[in-house]
């Protein structure tokens, strides 16, 4: 395969679902609850085509999550693939901008719980991120379908997270996250399979300290039952409305 055919066969890998041309406002009302809501940043992949934004807003509220929803956009602009997925120095930046977003809303209301929800190349944003914060900053992080390695160093962020990272991922993601980031890299700038399709591996030679904050990575492997909530275990799966009401919104609830 040349290279040209292989840029244009990562372009359809890689587009998930159009959003037909619907307006993305940059966040839900909260849902009103005894205390003040918290809130949830989602941070979609490369290319600017992700729909998980999309989806989380409509999905999450009517799942009973009662917290904001925002969207936090980072890439270079629509069917910007390549560039989003190699421009380190672009995503560090961003990545500085969202942990800045989280301070200012943890400087506003200290109780208010922060949770950052991270989709393909977004989860690698959402980890930077969370390593620029200070320990026991946000509530929960969660990734869809990471596009990073297996072998990517959790701890800074499991310090800066009060309880679990839960990583959802799917053997049978191999088109994306087996070939696709063989080809092109993951959002880490490592050629070869991702977090995405087999887990998070759990470094060898671990402190007893290390351990423990290892302890808190929650691993979710794709299960058939998942076909229900509109997930086959492809990479757009993560991004279904009905697989966010039913895998993901229990682990953004108090």
């Amino acid at each position: 395969m040349t290279a040209t055919c292989s840029v244009i066969a990562w372009l359809c890998l890689t587009a998930q679902l159009p959003n037909m041309g619907e307006p993305r406002p940059e966040s839900t009302p909260p849902v009103p609850t005894a205390g003040r809501p918290g809130v949830i940043i989602v941070v979609g992949g490369v290319g600017g085509i992700d729909v998980a934004g999309i989806a989380a807003r409509w999905a999450l509220p009517r799942a009973g999550v009662p917290h904001e929803v925002q969207h936090f956009v980072w890439t270079h602009g629509v069917g910007s693939i390549l560039r989003d997925l190699q421009d380190t120095r672009h995503l560090l930046h961003k990545a500085g901008e969202l942990a800045g977003l989280v301070r200012r809303l943890k400087t506003e209301a200290p109780a208010r719980p922060v949770y950052l929800l991270g989709k393909s190349g977004g989860a690698g944003l959402v980890l930077a991120a969370a390593e620029e914060l200070p320990p026991a900053t946000l509530d929960r992080i969660i990734l869809l379908s990471a596009a990073v390695a297996p072998h990517y160093d959790l701890r800074p962020a499991l310090r800066a997270t009060r309880r679990e990272i839960i990583a959802f991922y799917s053997p049978f993601d191999q088109l994306v996250l087996g070939w696709g980031t063989s080809q092109f890299g993951t959002i880490d700038r490592v050629y070869g399979p991702s977090a995405g399709l087999r887990g998070f591996v759990v470094p060898a030679g671990l402190s007893a300290d290390d351990r423990l904050l290892y302890e808190r990575l929650v691993q979710v492997p794709w299960h058939y039952s998942m076909i229900l909530q509109g997930h086959p275990g492809t990479h757009a799966g993560t991004s279904m409305p009905a697989f966010l009401a039913k895998a993901v919104a229990p682990w953004l609830k108090p």
